[in-house]
């Protein structure tokens, strides 16, 4: 049976390396993307971001976890790209209210396949903040560690709560491929 989700770690030190190299980066308020409109919403998704280049060499460890989920559970989702990878930081309010990655049936030529996200910050430095799964009605609350990299097809509704304390910080990215059919 195919499992939702796929778990792996890296080390910390270099979640700390890639923090450090993307807080010099100018930092932006997220955004939506609803039917290729570009929108901020705060009672939506309200978060910090911060872009790398495409070819980021934290975005290379990032897709080999995505492609590793991909094959190990069974996903076997045809993937030919990635997004860059994005720094999220959330202060306290701070949230992403329940949301897929992907749109399927967009009539887009590509679509975001697989969510590789990595928890980039200790939680002890933070309150709320869960990033938690929505799998057929049951959620599920990823339990992460600095440096823990969560895996799962972009279609699984999920969120990340408010942060009542501290700041989280995450690293996102998505592989792409053609249209789901």
């Amino acid at each position: 049976m195919k499992n939702s989700y796929f778990l792996s770690q890296i080390p910390s030190v270099l979640c700390d390396i890639f923090v450090k190299e993307m807080e010099q980066l100018e930092p932006m308020d997220a955004q939506m993307n609803p039917e290729g409109n570009m929108m901020t919403d705060h009672t939506k998704r309200h978060t910090i971001v911060r872009a790398a280049d495409h070819w980021s060499w934290f975005g290379a460890i990032l897709y080999q976890s995505g492609l590793e989920a991909n094959c190990k559970e069974g996903w076997e989702f045809i993937v030919d790209s990635q997004e860059q990878v994005q720094l999220a930081t959330y202060e306290e309010g701070m949230h992403y209210n329940w949301h897929v990655d992907t749109f399927l049936l967009s009539g887009k030529p590509h679509d975001r396949k697989v969510t590789v996200v990595c928890l980039m910050n200790d939680p002890s430095e933070f309150e709320g903040g869960e990033l938690q799964l929505n799998v057929g009605g049951q959620i599920l609350e990823a339990q992460l560690k600095k440096g823990s990299v969560i895996v799962f097809p972009s279609y699984i509704l999920h969120r990340v709560t408010p942060v009542t304390k501290g700041v989280r910080k995450s690293a996102v990215m998505w592989l792409n491929g053609p249209a789901f059919k």
